[in-house]
């Protein structure tokens, strides 16, 4: 069983608070983590606190490999079922394991960023500026 997880963040959340959910979710056992921006729905909802830049995503994605998840998905635009064949495929391939035959389709698309990671949107618009955020974000 290949088991995920999502962290929304830009609620009130901390850095270190971060990082003990991300420790936490793969000590109970979690393979795949999307890490992503809370995106208000409506002005009756949760504001948005802040605006997480795409280079605290690169580094959270740096630190969920890191602490050894199997595979990892972080952008401010990334949704958390978002690519869910490629980080299957990622997952079964870091334990070792051969995908199913009537899914081998997976494997071509399962290498490289993909257009909503962090990485990929800083490599194409380069570093990130302090933005406040709005009043009724």
């Amino acid at each position: 069983l290949v088991t995920k997880s999502n962290l929304i963040l830009g609620m009130g959340e901390t850095r270190e608070e971060i990082s003990e959910a991300l420790r936490d979710l793969h000590s109970a056992g979690t393979d795949i983590i999307t890490i992503t921006q809370y995106l208000r729905p409506g002005p009756l909802f949760h504001p948005i606190e802040r605006w997480v830049k795409p280079e605290e995503f690169v580094d959270l994605s740096e630190e969920a490999t890191e602490i050894g998840f199997a595979a990892v998905m972080s952008g401010p635009l990334v949704r958390s079922s978002y690519r869910a064949g490629k980080l299957y495929s990622q997952a079964l391939k870091f334990r070792g394991e051969e995908l199913p035959e009537n899914l081998s389709h997976l494997a071509e698309t399962s290498e490289g960023p993909t257009t909503q990671e962090a990485s990929s949107l800083l490599e194409r618009y380069g570093a990130s500026a302090d933005v406040p955020v709005a009043a009724n974000s």
